[in-house]
């Protein structure tokens, strides 16, 4: 899976014209945050799953959300965010925003709708005991194939390889 596949997954399921619909914001913006988004999701999952606390925690999200329907919950979605990006959410919502030109309010609804469903998305992987190669192959190819980013998916699928082998 790459990150062709994982928008696909999200856009196949109407999702983006959910958010477009409800947050009035054009699709094309709505993927083009999505593409800067996922990287940033990876490498802090990454971050978190460096403990055996946040590994565990990043097992029992993926298997929560594995299976789930996709739609707009933007409750679960700001929880999930902070879980993943913590005291930085802030910061990671600017850098969006500037790369991307859309307003950090815009950004944020668009995290916290995501944000479930990429997990869900991610827990079905986990389901067939392939979550490292997929977080590594999205977190490698969101780079662009740079040695860090494909340095960084090794790193990241190694370790959720681990993690889902327990």
């Amino acid at each position: 899976m790459d990150l062709n596949s994982i928008i696909s997954a999200l856009t196949g399921n109407n999702l983006i014209g959910e958010i477009a619909k409800k947050f009035n914001i054009d699709t094309n913006k709505i993927i083009n945050v999505i593409k800067e988004a996922i990287p940033k999701f990876l490498s802090a999952m990454q971050k978190n799953a460096g403990t055996a606390a946040g590994a565990a925690a990043l097992t029992q999200a993926l298997g929560n959300h594995a299976g789930q329907g996709f739609g707009i919950n933007l409750e679960d979605g700001q929880k999930i965010l902070q879980k993943i990006f913590g005291g930085n959410l802030g910061s990671v919502i600017s850098s969006i925003g500037l790369k991307t030109s859309t307003a950090n309010d815009q950004v944020n609804n668009i995290l916290a709708s995501i944000a479930p469903n990429l997990l869900s998305v991610l827990g079905k992987g986990a389901g067939t005991g392939n979550i490292g190669n997929i977080l590594g192959g999205l977190l490698g190819g969101a780079t662009g194939g740079s040695n860090s980013g494909s340095n960084a998916g090794k790193v990241l699928g190694g370790l959720l390889g681990k993690i889902f082998k327990k």
